[in-house]
């Protein structure tokens, strides 16, 4: 349960480093990015409607009450979404742009986004975010400028080798 609850924090983290493709302008958004943040809407529904089945452990509270930037990456470009994760592990607050207060980025790829937003069920996602995450297809990170973060979600990348 340890494994599915670290990967549904990093995958509703996405969530993901300092090394990342420069982010075009909001003005200069890919044109693919309308349509991930249709399949992100879906899929935050899907993970929103099982996550009161959800035990997040001792990861609560390193994604509860938190902001993530998560970067989406596709042919060269990417497309930043910000969202919050509530005190009871909901994701609300699904915004078409980085917020200039989150502490927690995620990284990944539109392939990765699309596989996941296609599942029927709140729980094939969550095993589909899972996957992604335990092959570094999504790799939680801390913001830039959040060192603390930065440190933190390291260590359980490093560890979430050894927890699989």
């Amino acid at each position: 349960m340890y494994n599915r609850s670290l990967a549904l924090v990093v995958a509703t983290l996405l969530v993901t480093s300092a090394a990342v493709a420069p982010v075009a302008a909001q003005s200069d958004r890919p044109s693919w990015s309308g349509e991930v943040f249709t399949q992100l809407e879906e899929g935050f529904g899907l993970y929103n409607d099982a996550s009161g089945e959800l035990d997040l452990g001792p990861l609560a509270g390193q994604i509860e009450n938190k902001r993530v930037n998560l970067y989406v990456s596709d042919a060269g470009e990417t497309a930043v979404y910000s969202f919050r994760i509530t005190g009871d592990g909901a994701i609300v607050d699904l915004r078409e742009s980085p917020h200039d207060d989150a502490t927690l980025r995620m990284e990944t790829d539109r392939a990765t986004i699309e596989h996941i937003a296609a599942a029927e069920s709140g729980d094939q996602a969550a095993n589909r975010f899972t996957d992604a995450v335990r092959s570094d297809d999504i790799v939680p990170k801390g913001e830039r400028g959040n060192v603390v973060a930065q440190i933190t979600w390291g260590v359980l990348n490093a560890l979430k080798g050894l927890l699989s």
